[in-house]
C-alpha cells in the first residue's frame, strides 16, 4: 500500500501579521455546530448561528435543485467567521500586506483533515442586490459538490460554469435568489475575446486556454455566460435541460454530444447565449428557503484560549504558515498540559515538513488521548504501514482504520486502505465491501479500484478483478498509478494463464 498515494494536501498560502495575538486574546470565541458545518467566530453566538444557517440553506437549495450533486463532502467544513475586517486581516493579511487595495471577504482552502472557509461575518447586512459577498467561498464548495457526483471527470465548462452561477446566489432568511448576474463575468464577455461553442466545449483541465493566466478569466466568464443562458435565458419549460445534460454526462456522453442532444445546433446556441449576454437583461430564480435547513439542531460551546490557539495553529498549517504554527505550539507546550487538538496540529505540521517519524509519534499521542479526528487515525495507520507486516501490526492498522471510518464515513482513502488491510488478513469478502464503498465515494480515483481488484483477486474472482484494474487505468492520473495498474494487469494475466 503506497500511503503517499492517498495523502493529497492542497494548501493556499496566506500571510500572517504579528499583531494578531493580542486581538485574539481579547476576543471571546464560540463554536457552533450545525448538521453539516462548524462555525468558529469571535462575533458571538447569534452571528455564528446566522452563518451556519446561511450555509445550511445554500446546501439544501443545491440538493433540491440539483439532486445529483454531492453536497455532503468527504471531510468537515469549518467556517472561521471573522467578526470584522480587522479579524479578517489577521486571518488573511496577504491581501493587505502586498499593498493592494483589494478587500477580501472570504477565502477557501483545503487541508488534509477539513475544508476551511474564512470569511467576514459582518458584511451580510451590507451585501448589494446581485452580489454575494461569500461567492469566493460558495464557488469551491459548489465545485466540489458537483465534481464528486460523477464517475467520469466532469467537463470544466459545465462544472465551473454551474458553480459560478450558483455561487453568486444571495441567501436570505426567507428566500434564496439563485443565479443573480455576475457583474465581472458580464463585463469580460462584453469586452473580451471568446471561443466558438465547439472550441469552448472541447476545453479541458489540461488545455492551455484553461491553464493560462491570460485566458483563464475569459474562459471562466464564458462558462458563466453559457450556463446562465442554459438555466435562465430560455423559456421556463427549458430550465431543467441542464439536469438533462448532467444525466448524459453522467452516462459518459461527450460535452458536444450531450449539448447537441438537449439543445440542438451548437452554432445557434453560440449566437443565442451571446445575444443574451449582450442584452444586459438577466433572469434568475427566487426559491423559498428550504424548511429543513432552518433547523434548531445546533450545538453551541464557548472556546477556551487553548482551543482558540489550537484552531489558529491548525489553520496556519492549512495555509502553509509553518513558523506561526510552530510559535503557537511552542507556547502551548509551556503549559502543564497540551490539548489533543494542538497535538494534532503539531502532527500535521511535522507531516507537512516530511518529518515522518516525529509525525508518527505525534499522531500516536493524539490517538492515545482519544482524538476525535478521523484523519489522525487514518494517517497514523499509513505512517505505521510496512510491507510484510506481522499479524499484530495488521490488527493495529485495522483498528485504526475502523476508528477512522467510524468518525467519518465519507473519506474514501480510509476505506481503500482498510480494504487492503483486510485483503492482507485474508478477509476478501469484507475487503470487497470496503473497496466498493471507497469506489462509490471517490468514483474518479484509481486507488479504490485497485484495492477492489486486489480483493477480488484474493477471492479468486479474476475476471472481475481485471475489470476493476481496467477501470483503474482509466482514472490513473500519475506515472506511479499507471505502473501499479499495469503490474496488476500483468499479474492477473499470469494467474489466468496458470488456471
Amino acid at each position: 500500500m503506497r500511503a503517499a498515494a492517498v495523502l493529497r494536501l492542497t494548501v493556499v498560502f496566506i500571510l500572517w501579521v504579528g499583531a494578531a495575538s493580542s486581538a485574539y486574546a481579547e476576543d471571546a470565541w464560540v463554536e457552533v455546530k450545525s448538521a453539516n458545518f462548524t462555525v468558529i467566530t469571535n462575533g458571538g453566538e447569534r452571528r455564528a448561528r446566522d452563518v451556519a444557517l446561511q450555509f445550511e440553506r445554500y446546501r439544501s437549495a443545491i440538493q433540491i435543485g440539483w439532486p445529483w450533486a454531492r453536497v455532503q463532502l468527504d471531510r468537515p467544513v469549518i467556517v472561521l467567521a471573522a467578526k470584522d475586517q480587522a479579524t479578517m486581516k489577521m486571518l488573511a493579511p496577504e491581501y493587505w500586506e502586498k499593498g493592494t487595495k483589494f478587500d477580501v471577504s472570504s477565502v477557501f482552502t483545503t487541508a488534509a483533515d477539513a475544508y476551511y472557509i474564512a470569511l467576514r461575518s459582518d458584511i451580510r447586512a451590507e451585501d448589494r442586490p446581485g452580489s454575494n459577498p461569500y461567492q469566493a467561498s460558495y464557488w469551491p464548495y459548489t465545485n466540489l459538490a458537483l465534481s464528486s457526483a460523477f464517475e467520469h471527470p466532469l467537463p470544466v465548462w459545465f462544472r465551473d460554469g454551474l458553480a459560478a452561477v450558483l455561487s453568486n446566489s444571495i441567501v436570505r432568511d426567507t428566500k434564496i435568489e439563485f443565479g443573480q448576474p455576475l457583474h465581472s463575468a458580464v463585463v469580460t464577455l462584453q469586452s473580451e475575446a471568446r471561443l466558438k461553442m465547439a472550441e469552448f466545449l472541447a476545453v479541458d483541465a489540461k488545455s492551455s486556454y484553461y491553464t493560462s493566466n491570460i485566458t483563464r478569466n475569459n474562459f471562466d466568464a464564458q462558462a458563466w455566460g453559457v450556463m446562465h443562458y442554459l438555466l435562465f435565458g430560455r423559456p421556463d419549460d427549458r430550465a431543467d435541460r441542464v439536469n438533462q445534460i448532467a444525466k448524459l454526462l453522467f452516462d459518459g456522453k461527450s460535452s458536444v454530444d450531450a449539448v447537441q442532444q438537449v439543445f440542438g445546433s451548437l452554432d445557434a446556441l453560440d449566437t443565442a447565449y451571446f445575444n443574451y449576454v449582450k442584452s444586459g437583461i438577466f433572469r434568475y430564480t427566487i426559491m423559498k428557503t428550504p424548511a429543513d435547513a432552518a433547523t434548531d439542531d445546533i450545538k453551541v460551546q464557548p472556546l477556551s484560549p487553548a482551543a482558540v490557539a489550537a484552531m489558529r495553529a491548525r489553520y496556519h498549517v492549512a495555509m502553509g504558515r509553518a513558523a506561526d504554527a510552530r510559535a503557537l505550539i511552542a507556547k502551548e507546550k509551556e503549559q502543564p498540559s497540551v490539548s489533543t487538538s494542538m497535538v494534532e496540529a503539531e502532527a500535521m505540521l511535522l507531516d507537512r515538513d516530511n518529518q515522518r517519524d516525529a509525525a508518527r509519534g505525534a499522531y500516536a499521542k493524539a490517538v492515545a488521548a482519544d482524538s476525535q479526528s478521523f484523519f489522525a487515525y487514518y494517517r497514523l495507520a499509513t505512517l505505521e504501514w510496512q510491507p510484510n507486516a506481522d499479524v499484530t501490526a495488521m490488527a493495529r492498522q485495522e483498528m485504526l482504520l475502523r476508528r477512522s471510518v467510524a468518525l467519518n464515513g465519507r473519506y474514501a482513502p480510509a476505506y481503500t486502505f482498510l480494504a487492503d488491510v483486510l485483503t492482507g488478513e485474508n478477509h476478501p469478502a469484507e475487503a470487497i465491501d470496503m473497496a466498493k464503498r471507497a469506489a462509490t465515494l471517490a468514483p474518479t480515483d484509481a486507488q479504490p479500484r485497485l484495492a477492489l481488484a486486489r480483493a477480488l483477486w484474493r477471492a479468486s474472482r479474476l475476471e472481475e478483478a481485471r475489470g476493476q484494474a481496467l477501470a483503474a487505468r482509466t482514472f490513473a492520473d500519475s506515472d506511479g498509478e499507471r505502473a501499479d495498474v499495469q503490474a496488476m494487469l500483468d499479474g492477473l494475466a499470469r494467474a489466468q494463464a496458470a488456471k
